[in-house]
C-alpha cells in the first residue's frame, strides 16, 4: 500500500500548512499529518489512507507517495483489532459462564410432601389475609356508626325529605373505612405476612372484603337502634 512521505528538507510549514489543514482522513482527534518539534511536517503511516492529496496541494513539491509492502489499509487494520476485541469478549464471557455453571448450586425439585406443605401454607395465608380484612371491616363499621352522630328520627317529616335515619355526619365513616384499608399493610408487616406476591387484585380483594364487611355492621347496628327507638 502507498503512504505519504514527507521530504524534511524541502517542507516549510512556516509557509503554508496545507498538508495539515486538508488532509481527508485527518480528524480532530486523530490527526493524520500534524507539525513536529521540528517544524516539520510529519505523516503517521497507520493512518493514511494513501489518497494522495497531499502531494497535489504541496506547494513545495515536499510530499510524495512511497510503498509500504507490509503496511495494510486503515479499514484493514480496523477489521482486524475489533475482531481481536470480539474474541477476547468471547473469551472472557465463556469463562464467566463456565465459572457461573460451576459455582452455581443445582436445583433441588420439591418432594411430594413439601409441595402440600407450601400449598397448605400458602392457603392458610389467605385466610388469614381474609380475616384481617373482615376483622377491620366489621370495627370500621362500629366505629363509624358512633363517630357519625345520631340518626335521625323516623316520622312523616324526616320520610318526606329523605333524611330518616341518616346521621348527621356520615362522611367520618367513609374516612374510618379508608384507614381500615390503608393499615393492612402494615399490619401484615407486623404479622410477618409476606406482602411481595401480593398484587392488584390481591390487594382488591382486601379493600372489597373490608369495604363489605364495614358496610354491613354499620347498616346492622343503624337498623337496630332506629327499630329499637
Amino acid at each position: 500500500m502507498q503512504v505519504a512521505y514527507i521530504k524534511k528538507e524541502k517542507c516549510n510549514t512556516a509557509m503554508c500548512n496545507r498538508c495539515v489543514k486538508f488532509c481527508p482522513a485527518s480528524r480532530k482527534d486523530q490527526p493524520v499529518i500534524f507539525i513536529g518539534r521540528n517544524k516539520k511536517a510529519t505523516v503517521v503511516e497507520e493512518l493514511c489512507n494513501g489518497c494522495g492529496k497531499c502531494v497535489k496541494i504541496c506547494p513545495e513539491k515536499a510530499i510524495e507517495m512511497v510503498n509500504r509492502p507490509d503496511r495494510k489499509p486503515l479499514d484493514a487494520e480496523i477489521d482486524e483489532k475489533l475482531e481481536t476485541i470480539e474474541k477476547t469478549e468471547e473469551v472472557e464471557v465463556t469463562a464467566e459462564e463456565t465459572a457461573v455453571k460451576q459455582t452455581a448450586p443445582p436445583k433441588r425439585k420439591e418432594t411430594p410432601e413439601e409441595k402440600i406443605a407450601s400449598k397448605k401454607a400458602r392457603h392458610a395465608e389467605r385466610v388469614i389475609r381474609t380475616a384481617i380484612s373482615c376483622g377491620l371491616g366489621m370495627a370500621a363499621g362500629i366505629v363509624s356508626y358512633y363517630l357519625a352522630g345520631t340518626p335521625n328520627p323516623v316520622n312523616d317529616s324526616m320520610i318526606e325529605a329523605g333524611l330518616a335515619g341518616v346521621q348527621a355526619t356520615p362522611l367520618v365513616g367513609v374516612l374510618v373505612l379508608l384507614v381500615a384499608i390503608v393499615i393492612q399493610k402494615s399490619l401484615f408487616m407486623v404479622l410477618k405476612i409476606d406482602t411481595s406476591k401480593l398484587g392488584k387484585k390481591d390487594w382488591f380483594y382486601q379493600a372489597f372484603m373490608t369495604f363489605a364487611t364495614w358496610y354491613l355492621s354499620w347498616t346492622l347496628m343503624l337498623s337496630t337502634s332506629l327499630l329499637s327507638a
